[in-house]
């Protein structure tokens, strides 16, 4: 993992919105602090995010959010940890995982110092899993339409988990439904048939 290089300016920024707690975060005052995080880990992730591998290579910066695995408002000691830190969508970010902590092997007060372990959290880790061992986002372009299926691979746990956590199924139907215009009485593409097919077994 490359490690983001920061002037003091940055650190003594760093520490001080860690001395006054995790609602500063909104209150940086550096903007190249956030921007160093966002670029770093949008380059680690191939332009995905780190949950459904959404495409975000052309979001707006603004809006992506430096996503803490473990919320920060629940453990502030890990609000600029690295392995800490990733990039995801407002819709796993904010519509789906927010402040929830459900995904950890082990309740949140049981965790051991050192935390950055794959074995303690039971969604891909951003930081510690390859996705592509776990869960695997087929995306095929026929025509306007883009049809998204994920495969759990090797009948991984995690994969299983991600994919129910962060509702993959609805990315899933609502790509099937744009594919055939809300209609699931018209589908003229075969390919688009047996992919639908496979998706309602």
């Amino acid at each position: 993992m490359a490690k983001i290089i920061f002037t003091q300016d940055e650190i003594d920024e760093m520490v001080r919105v860690y001395n006054v707690g995790h609602n500063e975060w909104k209150r940086i005052n550096i903007d190249s602090i956030k921007r160093k995080i966002k670029s770093e880990k949008i380059n680690r992730q191939n332009g995905f995010c780190c949950y459904c591998r959404r495409d975000i290579h052309n979001e707006f910066k603004l809006v992506l959010d430096i996503e803490h695995i473990i919320p920060k408002s629940k453990l502030k000691k890990h609000m600029f940890s690295s392995k800490n830190l990733s990039v995801s969508c407002k819709r796993c970010n904010m519509n789906i995982k927010g402040e929830d902590v459900s995904f950890l092997n082990v309740p949140l007060n049981n965790l051991p110092k050192r935390i950055f372990r794959s074995k303690f959290y039971r969604i891909i880790h951003p930081n510690l899993d390859k996705y592509h061992s776990h869960l695997e986002k087929i995306a095929i372009q026929i025509g306007d339409s883009i049809v998204v299926k994920y495969f759990i691979r090797n009948g991984s746990e995690k994969g299983q988990f991600t994919r129910n956590y962060f509702k993959l199924s609805e990315l899933e139907r609502n790509s099937f439904n744009k594919a055939q215009g809300g209609r699931s009485s018209e589908i003229n593409s075969q390919i688009l048939m047996r992919l639908f097919d496979e998706l309602h077994q």
